[in-house]
């Protein structure tokens, strides 16, 4: 975003974050008997300014944010809890509420913007929450709609930027991101690689879960003598050099396509098997 873009964007969240929390009224969701933080279990999409600020502030780190294909990130869950890395069992929510820059859409449930019949409205647990300001959650409501339209106006910008993370350009931080990558690639076995994964401001190795024969296809292809390949590559310590090198450059190769044709990845994660399918789809072996 470009600064008047910004100035829209801080305008619009904490306008929005003011409205939602005098028009809304609930009960006390740091009491245990009457709230699990159910709704911290949502994934939410959220701008990379607004994932900035979040680490500007110390409420989180890079890591805590997953590229998203809706806007520039989602937001991690806890692996423990299966919640938000922002709840805080402390005080048995939002580590943001009142910070006045609360992400929009967290606000939403359970009210919604609407309730002309003013009927009762519960949440997964518990009831008695109310729209006590309709005119304010109306306005809020339009100040949403400006907030999703500037979100998916950096994700575009940023969707642009993926070359430059990945290390597909001449542009210098795009050259250190390639550097950055191969020395990666170089420091594992070839049967931990995976794919590629999308991360904060460069692309990183997606790691298998267990043994991946992916890599495999690029010894036989480049490095078909090696000693390691016929009998023993679950031992191949290290991918080497020409195998880093052939990696990258497949990456180069079909990356920028494969996003053009099938869109962002959600997780922001480029297995190569998938790779590997739309290579032979598009014809583009060899």
């Amino acid at each position: 975003m470009n600064n008047i873009n910004n100035q829209g964007f801080w305008k619009v969240i904490k306008e929005f974050n003011s409205l939602m929390s005098k028009s809304i009224k609930g009960p006390d969701c740091t009491k245990l008997e009457s709230c699990s933080g159910d709704c911290c279990s949502i994934i939410i999409d959220v701008p990379k300014i607004l994932a900035e600020e979040y680490v500007h502030r110390g409420f989180a780190k890079k890591s805590d944010f997953i590229r998203s294909n809706e806007f520039s990130f989602h937001m991690r869950l806890n692996e423990k809890n299966n919640k938000c890395f922002l709840f805080d069992e402390k005080i048995n929510g939002c580590s943001v509420h009142f910070s006045g820059i609360k992400p929009p859409r967290c606000w939403v449930y359970p009210t919604g913007f609407e309730n002309p019949k003013n009927e009762p409205i519960s949440c997964k647990r518990t009831g008695g929450w109310q729209i006590i300001d309709p005119k304010g959650a109306r306005k809020a409501e339009k100040l949403l709609e400006k907030y999703i339209f500037l979100c998916r106006l950096e994700a575009r910008r940023e969707k642009k930027l993926i070359e430059v993370r990945a290390g597909l350009t001449t542009d210098p931080k795009a050259l250190r991101n390639r550097e950055k990558l191969i020395e990666e690639i170089k420091s594992l076995s070839p049967k931990k690689i995976a794919g590629f994964k999308d991360g904060w401001d460069s692309f990183s190795v997606l790691p298998s879960e267990g043994i991946s024969l992916s890599v495999k296809r690029f010894c036989e292809h480049f490095n078909n003598e090696c000693t390691y390949l016929k009998d023993n590559f679950l031992n191949c310590p290290n991918t080497c050099d020409l195998i880093s090198n052939s990696l990258t450059a497949f990456l180069e190769k079909i990356l920028v396509k494969y996003v053009k044709e099938k869109g962002l990845e959600p997780d922001g994660e480029y297995p190569l098997y998938k790779l590997f399918a739309f290579e032979k789809e598009m014809g583009l072996l060899g």
